[in-house]
C-alpha cells in the first residue's frame, strides 16, 4: 500500500504543543500554528502556556492579542476566553484591548462586572471606551430578559452618566450612547436627540449608530437624510441603521448606492435591504446575486445568500421543510 498521502486529505490541525514551540521560536510575527493551537485550551495548558507568555516580547504579544480577537470574530469555533479573561489587567493597554474583544462572545456578569470596572477607571481611553463598546451586548440581553433588571440597571446608569458627563472625552460619550440605545432606557430618546443635535460630529455620528441601535421607525427620515450625507461615515451609520429600524423608503436610495459602493459599504448595504426584506429588497438581491454568481467571489456570494434568506423572513415569504419529500 501507497504511503503517499492523498492530495485531498487534510493535514493534521496544530495542537498545544506545536504553538507553544512555535511561541518559542525566532519568528516576529505569530505563525496559524499558534492560532490554531491556542484555541480552546483547559485550565492544565493555560498553566502551562503563563510562562511562555511572560517570556513573549511584548510587540509580539502585541500582534498576537490582536490577531486572536480578529480570528475570533471571524470564526466562532475557535475560543480563547481563557487568554482573554488572564489579559483583562495586563500592563499594556493595547493588550487589554485586544483582550476585550477575544470576549466578545463571553455572555456571564463576571465580565460585565469586570468592563464596568475598565469602562470607568482604566488610565488608558482606547480601553475605557472598548469595555464601553462591549458592555452594549450586556444591555441588550437584558432587554431580551437574559439578564435581570437588577443586574443591568448600574450598567445603564454608568453609560448615561457618562454620556451627559460633558469634561469626558466625545468618543467615550458617543459609544456609551451607542451601546444604552441597546435599551429601551426611559431617557435614550432625548439623549439620541441631543447628540444628533449637538454639533460635535463625533457624538452626531454616533446619535446615528445609536438610531438604529433602538430599531424605533421616528429616526426615518433623519436616516433617510444621512444616506446621502457628504460624510462617508455618515453614510456607512446610516446604512446600518436603515436596516436596523427597517426603512422600506430607504430601499430606492440603497438600490442607487450599490452601483458605486467600496467592498465596507456593499456589505452593509446588503445586510440592510436583507433586514428591511420586502419583494423590492428580495428582487435587488435576486438581481445582484445573478450578476456575481460567475466573479467567483464566495464571501460576497455568501453575503447575499444570507440577506435574500432574511429578507424572505423578514417579509414572511418562507415556506416550512416538508420533511417528508426530502
Amino acid at each position: 500500500m501507497s504511503s503517499l498521502r492523498h492530495y485531498d486529505e487534510q493535514p493534521d490541525q496544530p495542537t498545544f504543543d506545536d504553538a507553544l514551540r512555535e511561541m518559542q521560536s525566532e519568528d516576529s510575527i505569530p505563525s496559524p500554528v499558534v492560532i490554531s493551537g491556542l484555541s480552546n485550551i483547559g485550565v492544565e495548558d493555560f498553566a502551562r502556556l503563563k510562562p511562555v507568555w511572560e517570556s513573549l516580547d511584548g510587540t509580539y504579544k502585541r500582534i498576537l492579542m490582536q490577531m486572536l480577537a480578529d480570528v475570533a470574530d471571524s470564526d466562532f469555533e475557535l475560543d480563547y476566553s481563557m487568554i482573554g479573561l488572564a489579559n483583562l489587567d495586563a500592563g499594556d493597554a493595547a493588550v487589554r484591548q485586544a483582550a476585550i474583544e477575544i470576549l466578545q462572545h463571553d455572555e456571564s456578569l463576571e465580565l460585565m462586572n469586570k468592563l464596568s470596572i475598565l469602562a470607568s477607571s482604566d488610565p488608558e481611553l482606547n480601553v475605557r471606551i472598548e469595555a464601553a463598546r462591549s458592555l452594549g451586548r450586556f444591555v441588550l440581553l437584558a432587554e431580551w430578559e437574559e439578564i435581570s433588571q437588577k443586574d443591568i440597571r448600574p450598567v445603564q446608569e454608568f453609560l448615561a452618566d457618562t454620556y451627559h458627563n460633558m469634561s469626558a472625552p466625545a468618543e467615550m460619550r458617543g459609544v456609551a450612547l451607542e451601546s444604552l440605545a441597546n435599551s429601551s432606557y426611559d431617557k435614550i430618546i432625548g439623549m439620541i436627540d441631543s447628540a444628533y443635535r449637538s454639533q460635535n460630529p463625533v457624538l452626531t455620528l454616533s446619535a446615528i449608530t445609536a438610531m438604529g441601535r433602538t430599531c424605533d421607525e421616528r429616526w426615518e427620515s433623519v436616516i433617510l437624510r444621512e444616506l446621502e450625507s457628504s460624510d462617508s461615515s455618515m453614510v456607512r451609520a446610516a446604512i446600518r441603521a436603515a436596516g436596523e429600524i427597517q426603512s422600506e423608503d430607504s430601499v430606492p436610495i440603497l438600490k442607487k448606492m450599490l452601483t458605486n459602493a467600496n467592498r465596507e459599504d456593499l456589505e452593509g448595504i446588503i445586510w440592510s435591504l436583507g433586514e428591511i426584506g420586502g419583494k423590492e429588497s428580495t428582487r435587488i438581491l435576486e438581481k445582484l446575486l445573478a450578476e456575481v454568481e460567475n466573479e467567483e467571489d464566495e464571501e460576497l456570494l455568501e453575503w447575499i445568500d444570507d440577506a435574500i434568506g432574511n429578507a424572505s423572513i423578514a417579509s414572511g415569504d418562507f415556506k416550512l421543510l416538508d420533511f417528508d419529500n426530502l
